[in-house]
């Protein structure tokens, strides 16, 4: 894609989304790199890696859009994101700014690609939902299968419901998209959505989650780019709940028939 003398290149290099910016970051184009890579990094699956080597920054102040990338996508366990510069030129413009201050830096697209840490396809499901009446017990449904695949037989009477309280405060017309993580011992719950909760909405929801919830958590609002958040609450799993995981053939949870 390109406009306001910025292009964008994707390419999969290693199973990683490797994303190339070419042409001027001035003020015009700041969101634009901001959006597209708050996209990239709360959607890819094993990580994105960002080549900046045919950017130009009118100011050395804008390099710091990929930390805030960064800070934003982290609170959510979304996607590792890394930086390529082989130039010295940038690379001396950023370390003289102190950036990146989070983000991992390489000399090359294969160092980087290399330095992705693997998630195994399992550990996620990204599942759109049906804009109907059923979309509540279909999130619940989705998130009960995970929880039997994944093992964490004490997440079945929490997370399921934690879904459906979720579903239930997004009013969205564009279809939601339920995210569920597995990693490092915390379970996340999540919806993708183009819908803001207003400050009320969010203290419904944070007590009734906490109702809900036996276990440590947490909760926040990712954006996501496009005009859409990750509406998400992170769940400590305890370690003495875990077996190991179900083989498990997923049967149609939700046919539509026109």
């Amino acid at each position: 894609m390109s406009g306001d003398g910025l292009e964008v290149d994707f390419r999969e290099h290693n199973g990683v989304l490797v994303v190339r910016f070419s042409g001027l970051l001035d003020w015009t184009t700041y969101l634009r790199v901001q959006d597209v890579l708050l996209d990239c990094v709360t959607k890819e699956l094993s990580g994105v890696v960002v080549e900046l080597d045919d950017l130009e920054a009118e100011s050395p102040a804008l390099l710091v859009v990929f930390d805030v990338v960064w800070l934003s996508a982290a609170r959510w366990p979304g996607i590792s994101m890394s930086l390529v510069v082989g130039g010295h030129r940038l690379r001396s413009t950023l370390e003289s700014r102190g950036l990146p201050r989070h983000i991992p830096l390489h000399a090359t697209t294969t160092d980087a690609t290399a330095a992705v840490v693997r998630v195994e396809h399992d550990d996620r499901v990204d599942a759109t939902l049906p804009t109907c009446r059923c979309l509540p017990h279909v999130a619940e449904r989705i998130t009960e299968r995970a929880c039997e695949r994944w093992g964490v037989q004490s997440m079945l009477d929490v997370a399921p419901q934690v879904a459906v309280e979720l579903v239930s405060h997004v009013e969205d017309e564009s279809p939601l998209a339920l995210l569920l993580r597995m990693r490092g011992g915390k379970l996340s719950v999540a919806v993708r959505t183009t819908a803001r909760l207003d400050l009320k909405q969010w203290h419904v929801m944070r007590h009734n989650v906490a109702s809900i919830a036996v276990c440590n958590f947490s909760m926040g609002e990712t954006p996501a780019g496009g005009g859409r958040q990750i509406i998400w609450t992170l769940l400590d799993v305890p370690e003495d709940s875990e077996r190991p995981p179900l083989q498990l053939v997923e049967p149609p949870i939700f046919t539509h028939r026109g």
